[in-house]
C-alpha cells in the first residue's frame, strides 16, 4: 500500500516539475514590425535547414534585456528593419517573452 501511494505522489507531481524548466530559443533576423503600446515585436528569420522565412511575435517585460552594442537600450530605439538577435521563452499562458535582444544595426552608437 505504502508502494501504491508513493508512485502515485510522484506521478502528481512529476508535472509540476517539468512545467518549471523553461526552454531558452535564439533567432537571429530582421525587425518587420514595432508596436511600443503592447511592447511587442516582429521578427522575421529563417529557420534552421529552411529557405523560408517565417515570421515571430514577441513581448518585451521588465526583465528584458536590450542591447545596442554595449549599450542598453529601450524598445522605441530599435527600428524597422534592424538586424537583430533575440533569445526568448514560451511562458505557456501569454506568449513568448524576450529575455534578450541585441540590435547589430550599430550605425548611430
Amino acid at each position: 500500500m505504502k508502494n501504491l501511494f508513493f508512485l502515485l505522489a510522484i506521478l502528481l507531481f512529476s508535472p509540476s516539475l517539468e512545467a518549471e524548466t523553461i526552454k531558452e530559443k535564439t533567432i537571429s533576423g530582421t525587425v518587420v514590425d514595432l508596436d511600443w503600446v503592447s511592447s511587442s515585436i516582429t521578427v522575421r528569420f529563417y529557420p534552421e535547414f529552411s529557405t523560408n522565412a517565417d515570421e515571430i511575435n514577441l513581448k518585451t517585460t521588465m526583465d528584458s534585456v536590450i542591447q545596442k552594442g554595449t549599450n542598453s537600450i529601450s524598445l522605441s530605439d530599435i527600428l524597422q528593419s534592424d538586424p537583430v538577435t533575440v533569445t526568448y521563452y514560451d511562458d505557456g499562458t501569454s506568449g513568448l517573452k524576450i529575455i534578450r535582444l541585441t540590435d547589430q544595426n550599430l550605425a548611430g552608437i
